[in-house]
């Protein structure tokens, strides 16, 4: 039992052992009385209190099947895990983690009330600790919007990258338009640092720690590009041979 469902009995109890104390003043002359109507309120108490797990096994299983049928009405075409079926300590009673079969690390937490109404509380990953070559994955779950099941997840591909200590750059294709992703890695942890999307069929460019990174779609027209970095400084740089490649540049 855990915290909160002991300050529920507890809460409980107090008016019952009110109520059993006033039997007993009412019917202080007639303790016969006093002793089977306390007897019956203790025991009505108790009942419940052992009672309530299997309470919660059985409200689980409804609202399992309330979750199950708002899944199938609102996404006929695709296939979930919902998890617990059955009722487990640690989570709330109508509470799911629910994740597409197709996408099993990420998904989201839904709530069925006991009005059987299905509502999202939060989104999770259960991704694994990446590796550095593998920190491009966490984008899928945090681009865009946070996550929902009705986000509709981008189509994010690796195309190159650069590992210089914590500092790793990935030149991506996201919805077939270039982009570069920074990160940091060590032991302790991990993040993005910067996200940068560029046109389709165009390029992008990321300033960061004293290096500048170009990614050039391989449909880019131009055999160079020219931008204007965070200092005012004009970056202009031959790309005719490296489309579709990282480019590092170190800053001067």
């Amino acid at each position: 039992m855990n915290p909160s469902e002991l300050i529920y009995f507890f809460m409980i109890g107090i008016p019952v052992f009110t109520l059993a104390i006033l039997l007993w003043f009412i019917f202080r002359r007639r303790k016969n009385i006093a002793v089977v109507l306390t007897a019956i309120l203790l025991i009505g108490y108790i009942s419940y209190i052992l009672y309530y797990p299997t309470m919660k096994m059985h409200t689980h299983a409804e609202r399992y099947e309330q979750v199950t049928d708002y899944l199938t009405k609102n996404y006929p075409e695709r296939k979930f895990t919902i998890l617990p079926e059955y009722y487990e300590q640690g989570y709330s009673v109508g509470q799911f983690d629910v994740s597409d079969t197709k996408t099993p690390a990420i998904g989201v937490t839904l709530r069925v009330d006991k009005k059987g109404q299905v509502t999202q509380t939060s989104s999770w990953s259960n991704l694994d600790y990446p590796t550095q070559q593998e920190l491009w994955r966490e984008i899928e779950y945090f681009y865009g919007e946070p996550y929902t099941l009705d986000k509709k997840l981008s189509n994010i591909t690796k195309v190159d990258e650069w590992i210089d200590g914590e500092l790793t750059a990935f030149a991506l294709t996201i919805d077939e338009t270039p982009a570069i992703a920074l990160f940091t890695y060590s032991k302790e942890g991990y993040g993005l640092v910067d996200l940068q999307q560029g046109e389709r069929e165009g390029f992008v460019v990321v300033e960061s720690d004293g290096y500048v990174f170009v990614f050039t779609d391989e449909k880019y027209g131009g055999k160079s590009i020219t931008k204007n970095l965070d200092k005012g400084k004009e970056f202009t740089l031959n790309i005719d041979q490296q489309k579709g490649r990282l480019i590092v540049e170190k800053q001067q």
